[in-house]
């Protein structure tokens, strides 16, 4: 065993490699109405016109201030949810009041209106939804229901995301991100972890969404399980090893980059030092595998994919390792 790691393989470096970072996304009321959970069962009660008003938060708001006349309080592109109390306190007010406040909703920034509990709308409020073409939304869940499965709902459609290119593969649980330059053996890696009984979920490039502090990671959808490699072509992992073979997401928790061997550089040989990799402001544990003559890429993924498993339990080898010598060591002073 050597000595300490040059300073370019310490704990503290950073990776971010490659990283297609897109547009933080936004979603159409009128998508909102066709993808939404099937519990929520949406109907589109009045504002048909503007079904194409984009709903930017995945946090939908209950506008109780700005009912009580603070309307720059409300969330920009938010969807405004109301409940009993608030369609209760806009059939209570006088009439004028109530235009004036079902006006000033109408002329912020929200991109539709929820109506919980199959409450029927005040005259009122259809004409306004319709006059400035704002999405007037029903549901049957309880106000607390219906904001549980919209949150979670626009929390994954509305993640920030990012592509890469690499393979994504489930090795005993572990969600693995193989990183590395083209030809340097991603694929053909990923297809032998297959034939050893471990799922594919993306090869070539990786879709990836943050959601809450998790990386999730997916495959392009027209070319979802399929993987090209030199010399035979495409093929479908689906079609050829069955659906066990293959899951169609799974959460990252390791990101390993294969290096081809470079005679003149120094490559970790304790493991003491752990590096870690940045995608969406989210570090993951990150290995630099060096790629030589003789070494069965496959099985050294498994060992990464248990050794990390094993940490995550609190057993790190290297650690206590160093640990007995040291003990060792100071016996011998």
């Amino acid at each position: 065993m050597s000595g300490a790691l040059p300073e370019h393989t310490r704990g503290t470096r950073r990776p971010r490699l490659n990283q297609r970072e897109a547009p933080r996304p936004t979603l159409p009321v009128g998508d909102l109405l066709s993808e939404a959970p099937a519990e929520l069962t949406l109907r589109l009660v009045a504002g048909r016109a503007g079904l194409k008003r984009d709903i930017a938060c995945s946090v939908p708001e209950r506008p109780g201030l700005a009912l009580a006349g603070h309307a720059d309080t409300l969330l920009a592109g938010a969807v405004q949810v109301l409940g009993k109390s608030e369609v209760a306190y806009l059939g209570r007010i006088p009439e004028e009041q109530r235009r004036l406040l079902v006006e000033r909703l109408g002329a912020a920034s929200i991109p539709c209106l929820l109506l919980t509990h199959g409450a029927a709308p005040h005259p009122d409020l259809l004409d306004a939804a319709e006059h400035l073409a704002i999405p007037l939304l029903s549901t049957p869940r309880t106000t607390e229901r219906a904001i549980d499965l919209l949150g979670r709902y626009l929390e994954e459609r509305l993640a920030p995301s990012v592509a890469l290119h690499g393979t994504l593969i489930d090795i005993y649980g572990v969600g693995v991100l193989i990183l590395g330059e083209s030809g340097v053996g991603k694929s053909e890696s990923a297809l032998e972890l297959i034939l050893r009984g471990h799922r594919l979920v993306s090869d070539d490039t990786v879709t990836i969404r943050r959601v809450g502090t998790l990386l999730n990671g997916t495959g392009p959808e027209v070319s979802r399980y399929h993987m090209e490699l030199r010399g035979l072509g495409i093929i479908n992992i689906k079609d050829l090893y069955g659906v066990a073979a293959v899951r169609e997401r799974k959460d990252l928790d390791l990101v390993v980059k294969l290096d081809p061997w470079q005679e003149d550089k120094v490559y970790d040989r304790l493991g003491l030092d752990e590096k870690k990799y940045t995608i969406l402001g989210v570090e993951l544990p990150f290995i630099e595998m060096p790629v030589g003559p003789g070494r069965n890429l496959s099985i050294l993924l498994e060992v990464a994919a248990r050794h990390h498993l094993l940490k995550r339990k609190g057993y790190h080898a290297a650690k206590e390792l160093a640990g007995r010598i040291q003990d060792a060591l100071g016996r011998k002073s």
